[in-house]
């Protein structure tokens, strides 16, 4: 369980990057990323959902190796939400870290969550579809 976690870490972590994407947090297995902060990226909105692309696509290809190896397949699942957030570093004199925080971030996060149910892997809210 350990290398299947950390072969879809690395992957998913290097999609983010290579699409100007910032690692914001994993939580869980899940891997928290924003685009446009803190360096600005024009059409940030193309970049996330094709990185989301990407990591279905390499996702695939992880589990024929994992298939191979007699490991489990994980499912992939992602919400993509465009909206004004704050951006910054946040917390206390214990603990501080760069994150964003806002409405926007918490529908992105319930638009992950609704793919369970609804039996998809990526919804997009209509901010990001029309930027």
């Amino acid at each position: 369980l350990m290398r299947l976690t950390q072969d879809y870490l690395q992957a998913m972590c290097e999609i983010i990057v290579n699409s100007h994407g910032t690692l914001d947090k994993f939580i869980g297995d899940c891997v928290m990323a924003l685009w446009n902060a803190p360096r600005r990226l024009k059409h940030h909105e193309q970049a996330a959902v094709g990185a989301a692309l990407d990591m279905q696509t390499r996702l695939m290809e992880l589990h024929k190796l994992w298939h191979d190896d007699g490991l489990p397949l994980i499912k992939f699942r992602v919400g993509i939400n465009t909206d004004a957030v704050l951006v910054g570093n946040f917390g206390c004199e214990y603990r501080i870290n760069y994150t964003v925080l806002g409405d926007g971030v918490n529908l992105a996060s319930r638009l992950e969550a609704a793919n369970k149910p609804f039996g998809t892997v990526a919804l997009i809210a209509e901010s990001t579809r029309t930027n």
